[in-house]
């Protein structure tokens, strides 16, 4: 393994911090309708990984174990997922029964 930490440069730029969770933000799997150059998951119509059943049922879950209100959903298209959705239903039931 590389020592990488010697090649660090210091810096005046604040250091990060972690604050409270607020957002959610799965995705969903990659498949796309479409094939853009710009796509940082390359996402495209041929593209078969899509996020499973069980792991699907367990967003719900998380958002009420950690009292999340906002849901991003994110892929290739989401919307393309067979489970999205019963997932968005859910998500919204969760937010209207707050």
């Amino acid at each position: 393994m590389h020592a990488t930490l010697p090649l660090l440069q210091a810096t005046e730029f604040p250091a990060l911090r972690r604050h409270t969770l607020e957002i959610l933000q799965v995705n969903l799997g990659y498949k796309c309708n479409q094939t853009c150059v710009h796509c940082h998951v390359n996402a495209g119509p041929n593209r078969t990984e899509m996020m499973d059943s069980e792991t699907l049922a367990l967003i719900p879950q998380v958002l009420a174990a950690r009292d999340l209100h906002t849901l991003d959903l994110t892929g290739g298209a989401p919307e393309l997922h067979e489970g999205f959705r019963d997932l968005v239903r859910a998500a919204r039931a969760r937010a209207q029964g707050d």
